[in-house]
């Protein structure tokens, strides 16, 4: 089966409308039944179609948790930065994040989203989300001691451990470290040192052109930018080993 890069669009599109609908039975239903949504990319995982020890079942409760946790209470509005890229069965989406919490609490975050599809019987589904963004930023946002603050912090303490469990919530925080600032630089630089010619560079970088590095973004191993490639938007993912900060995985969407 084949899947035309109308289709793969809808499918991605679906998510965040469903979101802005709040219909959580029409959101779980874009999922395939075997699939991972990284959100933010270094936290846990969400797995679905394992055995799940909080409900005892085999299927997708992880993943309506996951909704119960962070998309039900808030009003989640995505503000498109630049035009979608399908290559291949992914979908990519350059996106600021705009989460309002309540109380006139208001998050933004840049993102890039990552929707990769599942092919099968009937229409494709989403096997994977993978969600770009930083969880630094993002809590200093929704920190403070204004009151409304602080209610819309223990309403979300509250959530995480009703719906992930006291393991989910610290997986959660911990998703605050990154590579970072030390990452980004190692991604500008292996650009650079490609730019220049580098042939060690270049072969990380699949031999592609890439130029413009705007709006880098650092979560867990991953450092992701907006770029150029042969004169087209593009986005560059660099996976990097944590201790060397080497990168050991490019991958460039165009």
């Amino acid at each position: 089966m084949l899947a035309d890069p109308h289709t793969l669009l809808s499918l991605a599109h679906a998510s965040p409308a469903a979101v802005a609908d709040h219909d959580k039975s029409a959101w779980l239903a874009l999922f395939a039944r075997h699939h991972v949504v990284e959100d933010p990319v270094g936290g846990r995982p969400v797995l679905g179609g394992l055995y799940d020890p909080r409900s005892r079942r085999r299927g997708g409760e992880p993943l309506a948790r996951f909704w119960e946790t962070f998309i039900a209470p808030n009003d989640i509005r995505f503000h498109v930065e630049r035009a979608d890229i399908v290559d291949g069965l992914t979908v990519v989406r350059d996106v600021t994040i705009e989460t309002r919490l309540g109380g006139g609490v208001v998050a933004r975050a840049p993102m890039h989203l990552l929707y990769e599809a599942a092919l099968g019987d009937g229409e494709p589904r989403i096997r994977r989300i993978a969600a770009h963004w930083e969880v630094a930023p993002m809590f200093a946002q929704v920190a403070g001691i204004a009151p409304a603050k602080i209610r819309v912090g223990a309403a979300m303490a509250g959530r995480m451990l009703r719906n992930q469990g006291l393991g989910g919530s610290l997986a959660f925080g911990a998703a605050v470290r990154s590579v970072g600032e030390p990452g980004k630089r190692t991604v500008r630089h292996l650009v650079e040192s490609a730019r220049r010619g580098d042939a060690a560079a270049l072969r990380v970088l699949g031999g592609r052109t890439v130029t413009d590095l705007t709006k880098v973004i650092a979560a867990g191993d991953a450092v992701t930018a907006s770029c150029t490639v042969d004169g087209s938007p593009a986005l560059l993912c660099c996976y990097l080993d944590r201790r060397t900060l080497d990168v050991v995985r490019a991958v460039v969407y165009s």
